[in-house]
């Protein structure tokens, strides 16, 4: 729960006064890019990228205050960690999200919101990450929108000019 909070805080905060970058390469990105999307419903700026290289120019708009949500299961992929690293130089805070092992991003990290699912059947491993993962995430979104009306009522705006984009 603490872990949670802080995700959700850091964000919150970044929202306010900054931006959130967020990156996930491969089945990673579909949780970065489904995060981004419920971040940019809250009008929270959002920068998304599954390329490394572009997201390595993104990174150098970043700022104090700024943070980098970096999905990545496993943990040890280079290019991740080296966008971290530069992230961090920028003095931007980073949030990653890892399997609950050690793993060179982890350490990097500011804030580590770890998964926990394991399972000995190859094809269960995958489907209970995935399950927690999502929890996770929508442990973090519920934070932002509650006790925050201005992000409640930006949610509820966008959620209608997407239902009238929408319609026939």
């Amino acid at each position: 729960a603490e872990t949670i909070d802080g995700v959700a805080g850091a964000i919150g905060q970044a929202g306010q006064i900054g931006k959130v970058f967020s990156i996930g390469l491969g089945a990673d990105d579909i949780f970065a890019r489904g995060f981004a999307l419920k971040l940019w419903l809250l009008g929270i700026l959002t920068v998304h990228n599954f390329d490394t290289a572009r997201m390595t120019a993104n990174v150098s708009a970043a700022s104090a205050g700024d943070v980098l949500l970096v999905f990545s299961e496993h943990g040890n992929h280079q290019a991740l960690c080296k966008i971290a690293r530069y992230f961090r130089e920028r003095r931007g805070q980073v949030i990653t999200v890892t399997r609950h092992t050690a793993n060179p991003l982890r350490t990097l990290a500011d804030i580590a919101l770890v998964v926990s699912a394991h399972d000995e059947l190859p094809y269960i491993q995958p489907l209970l990450y995935q399950s927690a993962l999502q929890h996770l995430l929508d442990g973090v979104f519920v934070q932002l929108c509650e006790g925050h009306d201005d992000r409640h009522a930006q949610l509820l705006a966008n959620l209608d000019r997407i239902q009238l984009m929408l319609e026939p």
